[in-house]
């Protein structure tokens, strides 16, 4: 719970952290951004904001409505809705009639990139939420779908996108830019489910997966993924787990990837470009990230933070104290920040007092009790500050904590071996004093009885006759 508390302070500072200038890479897409799965921050970019045209990217927008208003094991009957595509657009995955799961047209969607199967999914969806089977797939429920794309997308962030179709056909209305599509890229991977899919390179399977359904056969799916940078394809990279491509000619060969590295995920987005230059400004991207940023941890709860002396002890106590940390944090740092990274500790002033050396803290204080802060900051930038508690109770010397001490040191210490030279200090002492009595006694006695003893009589001339 601790880490997710400390990602969500961090969401209040990576957003104000410029993103390293893109020239240094050498990218030909006109428009680019990685940015950090976790936290949202932006590692790099280039035109993040500049309005592009998205293409079959959409399709990840798509499926997040999807997954948000129909259940997975769904059956659907694909009906005209297929027909009468745009030039271009048209995969001919699909035929009228057919029965087909909604998980199975999410994976036609994502991996094989079926612009019809955009087209059955938005079209279930309307008529799931009016509730009605008759509804034709026209104009009126493109807006109807365009209405939740557009719900969803505010939702994540992406405000500066419009969406009027659900699969990525170009018009002057449907666009979005390179830090949008990231936004929409991040929650579309944070989907078990999507990005499960997502990452399959090959898929084959029955399109009512083994199941029976009375209105419709299922057919057979084989499936090649169009993202070419998934490990083993032409352009795989170790660490893609997945994503979509776009293209149309208006708006150029684009990309949106996802990777995962040790500890660290990553989103990037290129946009307007040329094939195969997108895979190449992808790379550079992804390897950019990996090399020059990872977490840090800092303020393990627990931790040791500083030691500081206490004025005025309880006899017997230490004299210093253990300050921990009340906090864990984690951050995300480039390598350059995490070489200037230093922190500033602030005690509170009213347990404060200040020597000529050092800072002391005066008693009472309670075990766990909060004595101050500490700030972390790469340069001169503030980055973070939390709590930081004393490590135990400490007691302030008085009258009677002294009397308890003294007392407390001889009941502790009179029956051992360290008090055996006082026992024999005492034992002399003693014998002393009663030799001492015993002389001053018998010399009062023998005063007494000189004093008290009969005079001796003296003899007459009588006395010898």
């Amino acid at each position: 719970m601790r880490r997710i508390v400390a990602i969500f302070v961090l969401m209040t500072i990576i957003m104000s952290t410029v993103a390293i200038n893109a020239s240094p890479l050498n990218l030909d897409s006109p428009a680019v951004v990685l940015m950090e799965e976790s936290t949202g921050r932006v590692l790099y970019a280039r035109n993040e904001h500049q309005r592009m045209y998205p293409a079959s990217m959409s399709k990840m927008l798509t499926a997040l409505v999807v997954m948000d208003n129909l259940r997975l094991d769904d059956v659907v009957i694909v009906g005209g809705e297929i027909r009468n595509m745009p030039a271009g657009f048209a995969t001919g995955l699909h035929v009228e009639g057919e029965a087909i799961t909604v998980r199975m047209l999410l994976k036609v969607l994502i991996i094989r990139s079926s612009n019809e199967a955009g087209r059955v999914l938005a079209l279930e969806v309307i008529r799931q939420r009016e509730g009605r089977r008759n509804i034709p797939y026209d104009d009126a429920t493109k807006r109807a779908f365009s209405v939740l794309l557009m719900e969803k997308a505010r939702g994540l962030g992406a405000t500066n996108s419009n969406f009027n179709n659900p699969y990525g056909l170009h018009s002057e209305g449907h666009f979005s830019t390179a830090y949008d599509m990231a936004l929409i890229t991040r929650a579309f991977m944070q989907n078990d489910f999507l990005a499960e899919v997502a990452g399959m390179r090959v898929f084959e399977g029955d399109g009512l997966e083994g199941r029976f359904h009375a209105d419709g056969q299922g057919r057979f799916y084989s499936l090649v993924n169009t993202n070419l940078m998934l490990p083993g394809a032409a352009h795989g990279h170790p660490y893609i787990i997945g994503a979509r491509t776009g293209f149309t000619t208006p708006a150029g060969h684009c990309f949106a990837a996802a990777a995962y590295n040790n500890g660290l995920g990553l989103v990037s987005v290129v946009m307007g470009g040329n094939d195969p230059e997108r895979w190449q400004d992808t790379r550079r991207l992804i390897d950019f990230g990996f090399h020059n940023f990872s977490f840090r941890e800092f303020g393990d709860y627990g931790e040791v933070i500083t030691t500081v002396q206490i004025e005025n002890p309880r006899l017997g106590d230490p004299e210093t104290l253990e300050i921990f940390s009340h906090t864990m944090v984690t951050m995300l740092l480039s390598h350059a920040e995490y070489a200037e990274l230093n922190s500033v500790i602030t005690f509170d002033p009213l347990l404060v007092v200040e020597g000529e050396d050092e800072t002391t803290l005066r008693a009472p204080i309670q075990d766990g009790e909060i004595v101050g802060t500490v700030s972390w900051f790469t340069g001169d930038t503030p980055l973070v500050e939390f709590s930081i508690v004393a490590g135990r109770v400490v007691y302030e010397r008085t009258f009677d904590s002294d009397m308890d001490y003294y007392i407390a040191m001889f009941l502790n210490n009179i029956f051992t071996r360290r008090a055996l030279p006082y026992w024999f200090g005492f034992l002399g002492t003693t014998f002393g004093v009663f030799c001492l009595v015993v002389a001053i006694k018998i010399h009062r006695n023998a005063r007494d009885f000189n004093r008290y003893k009969p005079e001796k009589r003296r003899r007459s001339r009588y006395d010898n006759r």
